[in-house]
């Protein structure tokens, strides 16, 4: 599998055009080329490496800023569009130091325009996990943070002043003004505030452990540069974000906003401002916060003695088509479910590195076949589903694709990357560089 973190030089330069709601407008670019960049309204141009998971976006025409809230997913605003995007890491949105062109990016269905903030939420999942500490969004004890005159932290990539110097990422502290119903309002009144290009951009807060949330995405601003900020609430996003993308974005907690850590509640963004390192080794040098802590005990505060638990929820035992989902559940007590693996009539045949763990669409010859689920905990420990033995005739229907023959399965995902081949080599090697990334941050 071709690796797509290589170092790219050159232009990213685009434009956008401001849309006016009212006395509130959207953030973009702008038409004209950029003049040399200045402080926005008290902020500061980012360091080398500072923010590393605040990212640019654009599409050719519009430019917007995002956050990089999972190793694998960028939360933004809706208004950017979803089609056409690419995504930078760096402190220039015109010369990225790393391009990205994700594999998926959706704007939420509810989104009804300009002004609509409760939904102005869009994502872009990217096909590898980005190797930079992540900006997790808010939530479970952490949203109490969230109160008017909090100091929160905005980062964008938007104009220095109405019109021009949009392009270098910036970061200004900036006070929360009010907590209202479908958005809350940051800086503005003299204070550092938003402006065009900065749509989509985190609202920061300080966690307990001394980590960054992103508790808003820009939606829009009130008169201009400078002016008032709405940001949509992150954390209503969650819900939709993790079943469109598929991922899990609540590492340290459970669904109803419980602290239940596992390995994955680690090596956060810390708190600062300061850069470290350099891009050419994509930050390696930038620092990453311990074993989150911000509403309760790390995950490996306690030892981790039980192994964990996994079955394969689809298919059924029984008559099968020769196309067939196959979908594993798996759940650890201790410090959580690290990897899944698949065998097939006795031959591993993928793994899966993130939940929830499905190996998309199989093909099977003719013939009985037996799946077992093989869960691997993040101490260690490995436990084995029970079988299930699916029969598949002869003259069952298929739906694309060639038949696996007497090897085994092909094994393709949601119908996009056809072959065995692609799931052995990539969804293995790509679990075990997510590991090997997870070990090297503890």
């Amino acid at each position: 599998m071709q690796r797509r973190w290589q170092v790219r030089v050159g232009s990213a330069a685009a434009s956008v055009v401001v849309l006016l709601v009212g006395e509130a407008r959207a953030a973009g670019a702008r038409t004209a080329l950029p003049t040399p960049p200045s402080p926005i309204f008290g902020g500061a141009e980012a360091e080398i490496c500072a923010f590393p998971g605040v990212v640019s976006l654009g599409d050719g025409s519009t430019r917007c800023t995002g956050a990089l809230v999972h190793p694998r997913l960028v939360l933004y605003a809706a208004h950017c569009g979803a089609t056409g995007m690419k995504v930078g890491f760096g402190e220039s949105a015109q010369a990225p130091a790393h391009t990205v062109e994700p594999e998926l990016c959706r704007v939420h269905p509810d989104y009804g325009g300009i002004g609509d903030e409760a939904v102005d939420f869009a994502f872009c999942r990217l096909a590898e996990p980005a190797p930079v500490p992540v900006l997790p969004i808010a939530f479970g004890c952490e949203a109490a943070l969230l109160e008017p005159k909090a100091e929160a932290t905005i980062v964008g990539f938007g104009e220095a002043e109405s019109g021009s110097g949009d392009g270098p990422k910036r970061w200004a502290a900036a006070p929360v003004r009010l907590v209202l119903a479908d958005y809350f309002e940051v800086g503005g009144l003299t204070e550092a505030g938003p402006c065009a290009g900065d749509s989509g951009g985190p609202a920061l807060l300080r966690a307990a452990d001394d980590t960054w949330r992103v508790f808003g995405v820009a939606s829009v601003h009130a008169a201009g540069c400078g002016g008032i900020g709405h940001y949509a609430y992150a954390s209503a996003a969650i819900d939709w974000l993790e079943a469109e993308a598929e991922l899990d974005l609540t590492p340290c907690h459970a669904g109803d906003g419980a602290w239940q850590p596992d390995f994955r509640c680690s090596g956060f963004a810390p708190a600062d401002s300061a850069g470290a390192g350099a891009w050419t080794d994509l930050c390696a040098a930038a620092p990453a916060g311990p074993a989150g802590t911000s509403c309760g005990p790390a995950f490996d505060a306690s030892a981790d003695d039980t192994p964990p638990t996994v079955v394969i929820t689809s298919p059924t035992a029984g008559p099968q088509p020769m196309v067939v989902e196959i979908v594993a559940e798996a759940a650890d007590v201790g410090w959580g479910v690290a990897e899944v693996a698949l065998e097939i009539d006795g031959k591993l045949q993928a793994s899966d590195a993130e939940p929830p763990w499905r190996f998309g669409a199989a093909e099977f010859p003719a013939g009985s076949h037996t799946l077992v689920a093989i869960a691997e905990d993040a101490v260690g420990h490995v436990a084995r589903s029970e079988p299930v033995v699916i029969e598949v005739g002869a003259d069952s229907a298929s739906s694309g694709g060639e038949s696996g023959g007497d090897e085994g399965c092909g094994c393709r995902s949601g119908g996009e990357r056809g072959g065995l081949a692609w799931l052995v080599f990539g969804t293995w090697w790509m679990g075990h560089v997510r590991r090997a990334r997870r070990h090297d941050r503890r």
